[in-house]
């Protein structure tokens, strides 16, 4: 009975084990690890070539409308992703500061470490037990004037950004780490290296959402821990990577998440969609959206201010770019 047992352990550890290296590290792309995520899912949101977009199409349908994905751009900024590639960032500026913000809707504190100091201790799988204010990712808050040499390679999507002055906003992040529930106003974010899954819903009605869950809490629908709590006991698992064992869980979860936060609102659902790499998707000014990353990924983000290109006011100017917030 005890060596029956004992055997049943090992075919389990063996199964376990197996299965986390099929679902946890699929391939890598650019020294970037890529993930078999189990919160991947549909797209509801308009998916177009960037050949098929015409200036008229976006300023019609989408510029102040809703969002749209450009797709089949992976070519336009091949020198720019090879740029991102893990080796090359770390030989090119591991040892350059960067700001690193809390992975909370408002993004509180700011703390600064090199990038490598934070590839090697942050880029790890988001963990269910921590919160979102002692979660760091690093995305914007970006030296433009020392990285101008990284930037000057980036070709921005070619519709809504020639007419108009751009920010652009940079990082990294490991898998299910994001941007929880936050507004700011237009423009585009492509995924460079990785994949990138989006929520969007219009600015009313006000998507609920506390602000210092993390997006991987959030997406699957959890009260975000409060400072103090001794830990979270959940079925889907509180370690490193913890829906590699139960992927399953993990959709079925997500997918409760999604049909009461369309009951909240009323019967309607934010969109969706999964971003990847030569992809990117257009954010119109005041629309909610959360980000999490599905593998280790680059991305970078446009943010444009068309008052400023129409009326040259740059009291204006610094208006729209108050609004940004990660």
């Amino acid at each position: 009975m005890a060596r029956a047992a004992i055997v049943i352990l090992l075919v389990s550890l063996f199964l376990v084990v197996t299965s986390a290296t099929a679902l946890a590290v699929e391939s890598a792309s650019h020294g970037w690890a890529r993930y078999d995520s189990p919160l991947d899912g549909p797209c509801t949101v308009d998916r177009v070539h960037w050949t098929e977009m015409t200036a008229d199409r976006f300023d019609g349908q989408y510029r102040d409308h809703k969002p749209v994905v450009l797709t089949g751009m992976r070519g336009r900024n091949d020198a720019f992703r090879n740029a991102c590639a893990k080796d090359v960032l770390l030989r090119e500026w591991g040892d350059k500061d960067i700001v690193l913000s809390t992975a909370n809707t408002h993004s509180y504190l700011k703390v600064t470490k090199t990038l490598r100091e934070y590839v090697s201790s942050h880029t790890a799988p988001q963990r269910l037990d921590r919160r979102g204010d002692d979660t760091l990712i690093w995305f914007g808050d970006n030296n433009h004037t020392e990285w101008r040499s990284h930037f000057d390679l980036y070709v921005p999507p070619p519709f809504g950004t020639s007419d108009a002055d751009v920010a652009y906003s940079f990082g990294v992040g490991g898998p299910h780490s994001g941007v929880p529930v936050h507004v700011h106003g237009p423009g585009w974010s492509e995924t460079i290296v990785g994949r990138k899954r989006w929520w969007l819903s219009p600015p009313k009605p006000k998507p609920k959402f506390h602000p210092n869950a993390t997006s991987l809490e959030w997406a699957l629908g959890l009260k975000p821990l409060q400072e103090g709590d001794e830990g979270r006991v959940v079925e889907i698992g509180d370690d490193d990577a913890g829906w590699v064992h139960v992927p399953e869980r993990y959709r079925m979860q997500m997918e409760r998440t999604r049909e009461e936060r369309a009951r909240q609102q009323g019967g309607t659902e934010m969109l969706e969609c999964t971003i990847g790499e030569g992809e990117a998707v257009w954010f119109p000014d005041g629309w909610w959206h959360a980000t999490l990353n599905l593998d280790e990924s680059a991305f970078i983000s446009s943010f444009v201010n068309f008052r400023h290109a129409a009326s040259g006011s740059q009291d204006e100017e610094d208006d729209v770019f108050s609004k940004i917030e990660l």
